[in-house]
C-alpha cells in the first residue's frame, strides 16, 4: 500500500514543498530524491511520524539545497523528435537515426546507425520504442537469470519491462522484478548494478543493513555505478 501527499515544511527559514510517499513495503529506512521535474520526494515507511520526517529533512537540508541548485539541463530528460540524423542511445552508445521507406517495417543496428525501415504513415516513435522493448526483454531477462543462477538467488516468478518515470527497477513481495524500459540505454555496468540491486530484494525486501551488506558483497562498485546512472539518467528518459 502506498499513500502520496504534498507537504510543506519550513526549514532554515525556507519553505520546502515536497511529495511525501508512504509505503508499507518500506520498513525502516527513509530516502530523499530530486525527481526529473525538479520536485523533492521523500519516501518513508507507512506509519512514520511527521516529527521524524521533519528531523530527517532537516539533517539532509544541505544535500537538498545542493541538488536544487544544479543546472536544469542536468535533470531534464531528452526531447526526441524522431527525425533523420537524431542521436539515440543503446547500451550507452550513440547511434544516428536513419529513416528508410520500405514495404515492411523493422528496426536494426548497423555500424553506428539505427536504421528504421517504415511504411508510410507509420509512427517512427512507436517502431523505435517497440524495438527498445524487445531488446530490453532479451537483454535484461538473460542477464538477470545469469546473476540469479551464479549467486543462487531465490526463484524469480516473473520479469517485466515497462516505461517508468522515476524508477529503474522494482522487486515485489511476490518475487516479480520490473525493469524500466529505458534502462537498456544505459551502460552494461550500470544495468548490472540495477539487476543485482533488485535481486538482493528477493532476500531482503527493505533497504536495511542486511540488504546493503549483500549488495556490497556481490557488487563492491555499486555506489559509483549508482552515482553515474543517476547523473546521466536524464539522457535516457525521453519526453
Amino acid at each position: 500500500m502506498i499513500k502520496q501527499s504534498t507537504e510543506t515544511f519550513r526549514c532554515n527559514d525556507q519553505a520546502l514543498v515536497y511529495q511525501l510517499v508512504r509505503s508499507k513495503k518500506r520498513y525502516r529506512s527513509m530516502a530523499l530524491k530530486l525527481r526529473r521535474d525538479g520536485k523533492l520526494q521523500v519516501n518513508v515507511p507507512f506509519n512514520t511520524r511527521a516529527s521524524i520526517i521533519e528531523e530527517f529533512i532537516t539533517a539532509k537540508y544541505s544535500w537538498i539545497v545542493a541538488k536544487q541548485q544544479q543546472k536544469p539541463e542536468q535533470i531534464q530528460p531528452t526531447h526526441y523528435r524522431y527525425c533523420e540524423g537524431e542521436k539515440h542511445l543503446y547500451l550507452a552508445k550513440e547511434y544516428t537515426l536513419k529513416l528508410i521507406i520500405a514495404k515492411q517495417s523493422k528496426v536494426e543496428l548497423k555500424n553506428d546507425e539505427l536504421l528504421v525501415f517504415y511504411r508510410e504513415n507509420t509512427s517512427i516513435k512507436n517502431l523505435i520504442n517497440k524495438w527498445y522493448r524487445l531488446q530490453a526483454i532479451d537483454y535484461l531477462q538473460h542477464r538477470t537469470q545469469l546473476f540469479a543462477e551464479s549467486y543462487q538467488f531465490p526463484r524469480i516468478n516473473k520479469i517485466k519491462i515497462r516505461s517508468m518515470k522515476a524508477r529503474w527497477g522494482s522487486c515485489s513481495t511476490k518475487s516479480v522484478i520490473t525493469y524500466n524500459l529505458h534502462l537498456i540505454k544505459a551502460s552494461p555496468e550500470n544495468i548490472d548494478y540495477v539487476i543485482i540491486h533488485e535481486l538482493c530484494h528477493l532476500i531482503h525486501p527493505n533497504h536495511g543493513p542486511g540488504f546493503y551488506q549483500l549488495q556490497q558483497k556481490l557488487n563492491p562498485n555499486w555506489k559509483q555505478q549508482k552515482q553515474l546512472l543517476n547523473a546521466r539518467g536524464y539522457r535516457l528518459l525521453p519526453y
